[in-house]
């Protein structure tokens, strides 16, 4: 669909943006909560309850003592999960690495370019996940270079889009930029899980990422083979974070079990009794999805200024300028422009507070771009990415926005019903307005407590942060006959894990010599190379790359409580026709 470019006055943008809507409003949802919690007393507040499928009830806060319990239970696990890097395919992203509260819930990681395919000059801004890999089913392990179909990438994978916020995303019947997920929960078949009809949104959300090709997993290691679940049910709760950065909630309930309690004891113990998922049964797909949901159920952002009637004469005339002299609320409200008022400050209708319709809108940002789910403006001061692919457009220029003011500006030039209309030349804002407008976007509806990482919005400290993605790699690699220069592959966590408890440590070889012999050198020191490792070799592991020229060997040294704060330095040296080739080198400290 095409949009006209044209301004337009209020009415008629009004009219064309709801000719562009595809999905119901969240209008709808009103009823929805007013049905569902109808016969509990009201709690106080200018924010609807989050709404929930009946399989997945979220108590209001006037419930029993006992069923609040058992909801904060159940999210103080979805939290855990949530944070836990344990949860991708080789350790190293968590769902929270692309959700930071301070970004207001976004990834404020550096922006990695992506070609689109369907678009060779289209870049955007999306999250870098894992390196791609496969379920080995003879082994039931992950490994590189077992991926289908075949690739010869052995770098991180970016999303195509950037990841949008889980706050406040209870709100949403439907979620993800597409609105592919909800409002019921399917299961691994494609089915609806009965219970779960309506409102599933969060829950059918929270499957996906872990199984995806990029974000944390691959497609061959999903659900449906057990192979997540099996990870899950033997690893011990957050083992890779900062411990004394786990959030207060989080560890008292952890607190509750023995030291090195599995995921599967405690999912039972949390789950035993469900008249749905109960059972000793560990980890599963669907319990997985009701601990994340209800965690995101709690991500309630209504305390900013305009929550709280204390925004500033400028940030309210901020408001009022945008309500006039622009469409935005006709997207990014559910009443409307007519009816978005601040009485007392704060808005009146409950339901404008996500400052989103959670409708469907083709608004040709450019010309290839598909129609997305409205955001919300929750806040969006603290995001360091904007829109769905990182860059805006007039339906034929691509802009790219990179910063806040960027963002502002790029509104403020756009003609027709996307547009801000000011005072200033050609019909731009001047200073004042621009100043007005960017105080109540990037002030008045951001939440204190998620720019400052503060209950419920705090987090642990992710080892990804602590230790940047292939730091311990050092040296340059040394090419063969074949001229092909071998790359290590080093980026999982040393982590040495309790007794019995699953053990993940592999190191990986890529952009070399296929089906030749690849030797991985370990020693106990550095070396200046072209063998990188020196200090005596404690073990030489002799492995196969595969036609992409891929190989991955599990555990080649023996992680143990012995070799905790010993440095370990390993390369690889590849058969090219006969000559060695060496790959750059890694430093490992187990811990």
């Amino acid at each position: 669909m095409t949009v006209l470019v044209s301004r337009f006055p209020m009415s008629i943008a009004s009219a064309i943006v709801i000719a562009l809507a595809f999905a119901s409003p969240l209008a709808a949802q009103q009823q929805h909560v007013a049905g569902l919690v109808g016969d509990m007393p009201p709690d106080l507040g200018n924010w609807p309850a989050p709404a929930s499928p009946d399989g997945n009830k979220f108590v209001r806060s006037t419930a029993p003592a006992g069923a609040i319990a058992r909801r904060d239970r159940q999210a103080a696990l979805g939290k855990a999960m949530f944070w836990d890097e344990q949860c991708s395919s080789n350790n190293t992203i968590a769902c929270g690495t692309c959700h930071l509260s301070e970004a207001g819930g976004t990834d404020n990681r550096p922006g990695a370019v992506f070609l689109d395919p369907t678009s060779p000059d289209h870049q955007n801004f999306g999250a870098f996940g894992v390196i791609r890999q496969s379920f080995n089913g003879l082994t039931s392990r992950i490994d590189y270079g077992f991926q289908v179909a075949p690739s010869t990438s052995i770098d991180r994978l970016v999303t195509p889009v950037a990841a949008p916020t889980m706050i406040g995303a209870y709100l949403f019947e439907r979620l993800f930029w597409d609105m592919r997920a909800g409002p019921q929960f399917h299961d691994n078949a494609g089915f609806v899980i009965p219970n779960f009809t309506d409102w599933a949104a969060l829950e059918d959300l929270a499957v996906e990422p872990a199984q995806s090709p990029v974000e944390m997993a691959h497609e061959t290691a999903n659900w449906a083979s057990g192979f997540l679940r099996n990870k899950l049910n033997r690893t011990v709760p957050l083992a890779l974070v900062n411990p004394a950065t786990i959030p207060p909630d989080v560890a008292a309930f952890l607190a509750t079990f023995p030291p090195n309690t599995s995921y599967a004891t405690i999912f039972d113990s949390v789950f035993g009794g469900h008249p749905q998922f109960g059972g000793a049964v560990g980890v599963t797909r669907e319990r997985f999805a009701l601990a994340i949901a209800h965690y995101h159920r709690k991500l309630i952002p209504d305390q900013a200024p305009i929550d709280r009637g204390t925004m500033t004469l400028n940030q309210v005339a901020g408001f009022n300028f945008l309500k006039t002299n622009s469409s935005c609320f006709a997207c990014h409200s559910v009443s409307g422009n007519p009816t978005l008022t601040l009485p007392g400050g704060v808005l009146a209708n409950p339901f404008d507070n996500l400052f989103s319709d959670g409708r469907f809108h083709q608004i040709g940002v450019t010309p290839t771009s598909p129609p997305r789910k409205t955001p919300t403006l929750r806040n969006i001061g603290l995001h360091r990415k904007f829109f769905s692919t990182g860059h805006g457009g007039d339906g034929i220029t691509k802009v790219f926005v990179t910063n806040f003011a960027e963002l502002v500006k790029f509104y403020d030039l756009q003609p027709g019903f996307l547009g801000i209309n000011g005072s200033g030349p050609g019909g731009t804002m001047t200073a004042a307005e621009t100043n007005m407008v960017t105080d109540f976007l990037s002030r008045a509806l951001t939440d204190p407590r998620v720019a400052s990482r503060t209950f419920p919005f705090d987090r642990p400290t992710l080892r990804s942060e602590a230790v940047a993605f292939e730091s311990n790699e050092y040296g340059v690699g040394t090419a063969g006959p074949s001229a092909l220069v071998p790359e290590i592959i080093a980026n999982v966590p040393e982590k040495i894990v309790a007794p019995g408890m699953g053990q993940w440590f592999k190191i990986g070889v890529g952009r070399a010599p296929a089906n030749r012999a690849a030797k991985l050198l370990i020693g106990t020191a550095a070396a200046g190379g072209p063998v990188l490792v020196g200090g005596g070799f404690t073990s030489l592991v002799t492995q196969p790359t595969n036609a992409q020229g891929i190989t991955t060997v599990h555990v080649p040294f023996p992680l143990t409580a012995v070799m905790i704060g010993i440095p370990v330095f390993t390369q690889w040296v590849v058969d090219d026709f006969g000559v060695s080739a060496f790959s750059d080198a890694a430093r490992f400290v187990p811990y």
